[in-house]
């Protein structure tokens, strides 16, 4: 009997995806390496997980998971509204920011339609695009990693329907300053779509600090902003990410085009409380803005080069294909993410993490250099 394939009924856009550049899962990493690891900075996780307090809600309500949950996320949705100044009809939430990037491009694009983005960026911010027969035009970082504005002005002299990039910038770590931001703003044409992912937004400094969304306002075009309680909150494992939109509309059309309880029981009463743990958010914080600062320090007094970074995160060149130096660390125990986005195939993104798992990183990176 001859086994029947697939391969002529799947869309010519998904077969000539790449496949996601993943983390590897701990019990894949022993599996296959036979060891524990010293330090998994692969994913931009919270190295100190969620609040306890979020782990005692889902131990509480795992008698309930029998039933649906809430399809219309309404507590959480109005926790986020009060914490953002939002109405809560314009909130969406999702089973991760991911979800939401696929929900939007559902909604929004077109074959043939225009998405511009930076480069290096967020995989899904360019794949979604294309599976959907849209054209992605990506404009590249500068040497100095100044924030690609005025690429991104000049992409946008030809009719564009969506402009979506991250701030701070996944994977190199950029920010884009408010007067930045006020200009690309105005450079925007009409009837473009505005994605602003903050998904890192938590763990700005500074003047780069601000809220975004004012801005996106007096700007007078439509907009999402997005966010997640996967990375700063801890919760990466239960997924669930947010969206702040310009308008009702724009929330109830991406209910439409999302999975109908994108966000489990489980996830919802987890994130409503990380949302209320200040103390352990700002412990967070400051920590991650510490490391990442003696971390930087330490991979340039080895001459390495590193992108300068506002998220938790550091991105550095490898001085050979990135995988190589990846795969090398992970025999010392280390997981880190080897870039596989051109031109940018000899940097690697290192996640920052606990003081001991850094220095694992470090010393692990002097050994294989």
């Amino acid at each position: 009997m001859t086994t029947p394939s697939s391969a002529a009924l799947i869309r010519a856009e998904i077969a000539a995806l790449p496949d996601y550049n993943a983390g590897l899962a701990l019990d894949q990493f022993r599996a296959r390496y036979g060891r524990d690891a010293l330090a998994k900075v692969d994913s931009n996780e919270n190295p100190f997980g969620p609040s306890p307090a979020a782990i005692e809600q889902i131990r509480a309500a795992a008698a309930g998971v029998g039933r649906y949950p809430d399809a219309g996320d309404t507590a959480l949705r109005h926790a986020i509204a009060a914490r953002t100044g939002r109405d809560a009809d314009t909130v969406i939430l999702g089973n991760g920011s991911e979800d939401l990037i696929g929900a939007v491009y559902r909604a929004i694009l077109r074959p043939g339609d225009r998405v511009v983005t930076i480069c290096p960026s967020f995989g899904l911010h360019e794949f979604g695009a294309l599976s959907l027969g849209a054209v992605v035009e990506k404009v590249p970082f500068p040497a100095d990693w100044q924030f690609p504005v005025d690429g991104l002005i000049h992409a946008m002299a030809q009719p564009v329907r969506i402009l979506i990039f991250s701030s701070p910038s996944n994977p190199a770590g950029p920010a884009i300053a408010p007067h930045e931001l006020v200009r690309l703003l105005a450079a925007v044409p009409e009837g473009t779509l505005i994605v602003f992912d903050e998904a890192y937004r938590e763990y700005l400094s500074g003047d780069l600090a601000f809220e975004a969304t004012e801005l996106l306002d007096r700007a007078g075009h439509a907009w999402i902003s997005l966010r997640t309680f996967s990375k700063a909150y801890g919760l990466a494992g239960a997924r669930v990410g947010y969206g702040l939109c310009s308008d009702s509309g724009m929330a109830r059309a991406l209910r439409k085009t999302r999975n109908p309880f994108a966000v489990n029981a489980l996830a919802g009463v987890a994130a409503l409380a990380a949302l209320a743990d200040d103390a352990h958010l700002h412990r967070t914080t400051a920590h991650i803005r510490a490391e990442r600062d003696r971390v930087t320090a330490a991979l340039t007094a080895m001459g390495v080069e590193v992108a300068p970074t506002q998220g938790n995160f550091l991105f550095f060149k490898t001085g050979q294909p990135s995988t190589e130096l990846a795969e090398a660390l992970r025999h010392h125990g280390v997981l880190i993410k080897g870039w596989q986005e051109s031109p940018f195939l000899d940097w690697a993104r290192v996640t920052i993490a606990l003081a001991e798992e850094n220095d694992s990183f470090l010393s692990a990176l002097s050994r294989v250099l």
